[in-house]
């Protein structure tokens, strides 16, 4: 039999390992496991590295279900035949494909029984049926489905396209909201499904005709030779570990992925410095948190891994504390990275990006990935406003926010960050943003990002693929690695928080967390033991761990702001290319997503409320989602300009407020005073736009108006814009979107009013401390990654003299 040794960087020889010292009821469990010649190193890294090839998503539907699906998608996306032929073969075809001639009926009933976890998926479902027949027809669509030939009243999917798409339209304009609510629910899906659909070959068949290139050509050659036949070339034995990080990324060495047999998981984590049990049952019994799979103990166990988590693992951990990191998604390698919008969706955000309230009248984009949303965000590292700071302190009674530890806070995760505000070249849509206010006389800044002057790089919203932007999986958690006190292991949902009563304390004591994870289709559950416990995993899944772990505060899940977002469009064409601005290489989806500001709208001198103005990131799937339909050939027709086409929002502090009670189940109201500075904010979006020099401009409103900017006059695009700014926007008729979610947990003075104090830990237990968005006392205005780092630093040095008190004793 061969031996096998462990190198000192955790590289293994090919031979044979012994596994398997483990506790059962108290007692040592000496069964011994042969692994013969199983590359352990490897094996651990192939968990994450290399994904899985995408599962085709199981379509329970009925045929009477599908036949109605069928029919809309084609009434979104129908076979056109009347359109000006081009040269372009590409651009012919887009337009002669239908939807279900494309496989996205099929796509979408998979989406639909899967993916869909809403509160009203049994309702669409419903509908799909209803409208299968007659009966369910006429009472959905009215005479619309009335003929003089026989059978007199037809099925929605035996009505002409004609027909159809007029049904269409009057369900996006109607007073009903759930005829409204239906509509919105059908164009979204079925075109977020059909421009992000990939081949084997992984294009899309619209993507040249609008003008896309898929993944960044800069990393398509590296895609060629990405994981090859399930190798890297990072991973193979005899590559250096400065070629391993460059191919993988930092954390290599501090991953442990659970879909692996036990002994090897066991091993990794003893190798990492962890005690581990491992508990062996006689029996098939399930393991619950009372009998779990694995025992893992360490100073601090810490859920989540993004701008909360990473930042207070990375602290602790390199004070000397030994810190277990459980993230719910999954890891992506930079070389692992796809960089294609449907599968990022799929695999880095919080169920697959299909988040929204339950009225459907917010869209939420939220991460679920090594990292978290610093993973996956759009660079803007703002610190927290001083008027917000202000706020905190003398409204809520928290000093920590005008202290001079959280201005120390701020100092030190900007420089963690390398947050800098040099360009070298700006990409389309700031360009616009910032074109428009210098000709409106509108205030206009820098925005500070945690990536590097040349980071001319559009697909951040997916990943980052070389490093350069600075998330927590580039800086806190390479902390954690290095300092060789910590572990990450993604693809662990976390349970419940695990606590005891002690004698003569007043609040039960945190212990750890139950956790659960798959190996092998089956669910499997561990404990790890820790002296203290921090939730961080969003103001989204953070209230309902806190409820599941038997925490009664009657704020938590409460105060939930969202930031609300609404946006309008100008359209730039690229030809003649002597005249064209922005530059004609220019694209809408490329370059630094956030490099520029607007306070116009801003009151921070007087409410401290109002909206700032800013530029989004819209790959085709998420453009095609917020852009009105009015018709087949009509959507199609402003697909075609996508790449040409600048997007600017307003994002409102809301004073409005929503309920958590978990990531499938929000409620959100939008206050007035929020409605109204968002108006306010369009407002001048519309005008930034065409003081830039758009061609043509629109909102995203259900009527779909345009207006030829060049070929009115100054009455007319005065009207234009009063009418679009002024559109009520609660009512479904217009998209509102949201990516930051917080204040579900807030912090405060007293536990009447909310769930933690300023240390970050809760009132109701002690041990456990809360590091994440959900603890904002307020809706923070402004993009909130370095305010959270700020607050989970603030709340790592509380830890640290907790742990130290504990280690003394």
């Amino acid at each position: 039999m061969e031996e096998r040794t462990i190198g000192r960087n955790g590289s293994s020889r090919k031979g044979s390992f012994r596994f398997g010292i483990g506790v059962v009821d108290g007692k040592k469990d000496h069964t011994v496991v042969e692994l013969g010649s199983i590359d352990t190193h490897r094996l651990l890294l192939s968990g994450g590295e290399r994904e899985k090839k995408h599962q085709p998503l199981t379509n329970s539907l009925s045929s009477r279900q599908m036949k109605s699906l069928s029919a809309l998608c084609d009434t979104i996306l129908p076979a056109v035949d009347n359109f000006v032929h081009t040269s372009d073969e590409s651009v012919n075809t887009f337009y002669r494909i239908s939807a279900s001639m494309a496989g996205t009926p099929q796509l979408l009933g998979g989406v639909i029984c899967e993916k869909l976890k809403h509160p009203l998926t049994g309702l669409l479902k419903l509908v799909l049926w209803v409208l299968s027949t007659w009966f369910g027809t006429l009472m959905l669509c009215g005479m619309g489905c009335v003929s003089t030939k026989f059978p007199f009243i037809h099925s929605y999917p035996d009505l002409s396209l004609q027909k159809r798409q007029e049904i269409m339209r009057s369900w996006s304009l109607s007073y009903l909201r759930l005829f409204r609510l239906f509509f919105r629910t059908i164009k979204l899906l079925t075109l977020l499904v059909f421009f992000t659909q990939t081949d084997e070959s992984e294009e899309n068949l619209s993507w040249k005709a609008i003008g896309y290139c898929g993944p960044d050509p800069k990393f398509k050659a590296q895609l060629k030779n990405h994981f090859l036949d399930g190798k890297s070339k990072g991973a193979e034995e005899d590559k250096e570990d400065e070629d391993a990080e460059e191919v993988i990324g930092p954390l290599y060495k501090g991953l442990v992925h659970l879909n692996n047999p036990r002994d090897i998981t066991a091993d990794a984590l003893r190798r990492l410095g962890f005690p581990v049990s491992v508990i062996r049952r006689k029996h098939k019994a399930a393991p619950n948190s009372s009998s779990p799979s694995l025992v893992i103990q360490c100073d601090a166990v810490v859920v989540g891994s993004g701008s909360g988590g990473g930042v207070i693992a990375g602290v602790l951990a390199k004070a000397g504390y030994k810190v277990l990191v459980l993230e719910k998604g999954g890891y992506s390698a930079r070389n692992n990275l796809s960089l294609l919008e449907g599968q990022t969706m799929d695999q880095m955000y919080l169920n697959g990006g299909l988040v929204a309230s339950d009225d459907m009248g917010m869209f939420i984009l939220s991460g679920s990935t090594v990292g978290g949303g610093s993973a996956i965000n759009w660079s803007a590292c703002i610190k927290t406003p001083q008027h917000v700071c202000k706020e905190w302190c003398e409204k809520h009674g928290l000093e920590l926010f005008e202290s001079e530890l959280y201005r120390e806070a701020l100092d030190a995760v900007c420089e963690k960050m390398g947050v800098q505000t040099e360009i070298e070249d700006e990409g389309f849509n700031n360009a616009v943003l910032r074109k428009g206010c210098q000709e409106m006389g509108y205030p206009v800044n820098t925005i500070p990002r945690n990536s590097s002057s040349d980071h001319y790089c559009g697909w951040c919203c997916m990943g980052c693929k070389d490093g350069k932007k600075k998330g927590t999986l580039e800086t806190w958690l390479v902390d954690l690695v290095k300092s060789g006190n910590g572990a990450i292991l993604p693809g662990c949902e976390a349970l419940k928080v695990l606590h005891k009563k002690m004698e003569g304390r007043d609040r039960k004591v945190a212990r750890g967390v139950a956790f659960e994870f798959e190996y092998k289709g089956i669910k499997d559950i561990c404990v790890a033991e820790s002296k203290v416990t921090i939730v961080a995993c969003g103001a989204l899944c953070t209230p309902a761990l806190l409820k599941r772990s038997g925490l009664r505060n009657q704020n938590i899940g409460r105060n939930l702001h969202l930031h609300p977002v609404t946006m309008a469009w100008g359209y730039f064409p690229d030809e003649p290319a002597s005249e064209v601005w922005p530059e004609a290489y220019k694209k809408s989806y490329e370059g630094g997503i956030m490099t520029a500001m607007s306070s116009v709208v801003g009151e921070f001198e007087q409410s401290g409320y109002g909206a700032v103005i800013q530029t989004p990131s819209l790959h085709p799937g998420m453009f095609s989602i917020v852009t009105p339909w009015t018709s087949g050939v009509d959507i199609r027709d402003r697909m075609r300009k996508f790449s040409r086409t600048a997007h600017i929002f307003a994002l409102a502090r809301d004073k409005g407020s929503g309920t958590v009670q978990s990531p499938h189940r929000i409620s959100y109201t939008l206050a007035d005073v929020d409605e109204e500075n968002l108006q306010k904010g369009i407002d001048k979006v519309l005008r930034i736009l065409a003081a830039a020099g758009a061609e043509e401009i629109g909102t995203h409103h259900n009527k779909g108006r345009t207006l030829k900017v060049k070929k009115v006059s100054y009455h007319e695009f005065e009207k234009f814009v009063k009418e679009e700014s002024s559109r009520p926007l609660a009512d479904l008729s217009t998209p509102l979107c949201s990516a930051h979610q917080m204040g579900s947990c807030r912090m405060g003075s007293n536990p009447k009013q909310s769930v933690v104090n300023q240390t970050g830990e809760t009132w109701e237990m002690e041990g456990l401390y809360l590091a994440d968005t959900s603890v904002f006392p307020t809706a923070l205005g402004v993009n909130p990654m370095v305010t959270v780092q700020a607050i989970a630093y603030c709340v790592a040095q509380s830890v640290v003299e907790v742990l130290r008190r504990k280690r003394s004793k």
